[in-house]
């Protein structure tokens, strides 16, 4: 009986935690940020592997979604310190002039996301 009780725990968590698609890219032109793209999008089958912490924070709203939309930066912030990488481009003219491009990316990153008590959790699917 405890088992059964615990197996059916084990199991609503399970089904409570959303798994997505999230990538970050940053775009910079001569030091400006020229422009930025925050991709979610919801696992189309369930993801396997084991989850490992990214981040956790505070929320005040419902859904993931949501707060993703009103917390991009902290979520990119949490995306870059998981991996991240840096492609640079420099192009000169005849008038000495140098233009500069910068990429800042992360590879597209299979999560889980519970939202539960006030807190996000997004674990990583490795």
């Amino acid at each position: 009986m405890v088992r059964q009780t615990l197996a059916l725990i084990l199991l609503s968590l399970a089904a409570a935690a959303e798994e997505y698609h999230i990538s970050y890219t940053l775009v910079g032109r001569d030091l400006l940020a020229a422009r930025e793209s925050l991709k979610i999008s919801r696992a189309m089958t369930p993801l396997r592997g084991t989850p490992t912490l990214l981040c956790r924070f505070e929320a005040r709203e419902s859904r993931f979604e949501e707060w993703a939309a009103n917390n991009r930066m902290k979520l990119a912030e949490c995306l870059l310190s998981h991996s991240a990488s840096i492609r640079a481009y420099s192009r000169s003219d005849g008038s000495l002039q140098t233009k500069d491009l910068l990429i800042l990316t992360t590879r597209t990153v299979p999560v889980q996301v519970d939202f539960n008590d006030g807190l996000v959790t997004i674990k990583k699917i490795q």
